[in-house]
């Protein structure tokens, strides 16, 4: 389980929001690969309920959720990324181009490195807020402030970043289903169509 946050304690070593992100992003853990399993399976199942007509694709859209960078392991950050990638499928979105999430892992490493130029920054928190993780003081004037003053910038680096971040292989073009969903045989519209020889299997079975 993710262990218990102190937000009032991150915040009294924030002195800006980038130190409230990073101390964030350095805080916060997720106990393992099934833990992470249990986590896609409930962001499908609430994505199927929002989305009824998309089930199917939704329910094989498990193989996309593979973390795609070491601070996935926590919970809001990777939660985000599922969201954002199971909207995608059901709304017909490129699942492929990078997620606000991913965005977000990449600018803290940059951080970590050199600081972030302003710009950069107004996209940090364009995308920490675009993927709803925990908000701070002074996160909401901080981002307005970098959109009015730069937002076409922002909008060039974020088109730039998220296509830098592109994942050729995060689709769902290879999904065979054989007409079963958990154990159970269902109607499935990523399914091949039935030939004649499933149809007598069917009846040699009846």
């Amino acid at each position: 389980m993710t262990p218990p946050t102190s937000f009032d304690a991150l915040l009294e070593k924030a002195t800006g929001p980038r130190e409230f992100a990073a101390a964030f992003m350095d805080h916060l853990g997720l106990a393992g690969i099934f833990e992470r399993m249990d986590i896609a399976e409930e962001e499908i199942a609430a994505a199927q309920k929002r989305h009824p007509d998309a089930s199917d694709r939704l329910y094989h859209s498990f193989k996309l959720l593979v973390p795609s960078h070491e601070r996935m392991e926590y919970e809001p950050v990777y939660r985000a990324h599922c969201r954002e990638i199971l909207h995608r499928v059901a709304t017909g979105g490129d699942t492929r181009i990078g997620t606000a999430a991913e965005v977000c892992c990449t600018l803290h490493d940059v951080s970590l490195i050199a600081p972030l130029r302003s710009a950069a920054s107004g996209l940090y928190l364009r995308m920490w807020r675009a993927a709803g993780l925990p908000d701070f003081p002074e996160l909401i004037p901080a981002s307005e402030n970098h959109e009015a003053l730069e937002g076409s910038r922002i909008d060039d680096h974020e088109s730039e970043t998220r296509r830098k971040l592109t994942d050729h292989t995060r689709t769902l073009d290879s999904v065979e289903c054989r007409g079963m969903h958990h154990g159970e045989r269902i109607t499935c519209t990523l399914a091949p169509a039935p030939t004649l020889f499933d149809a007598m299997d069917a009846g040699a079975r009846s």
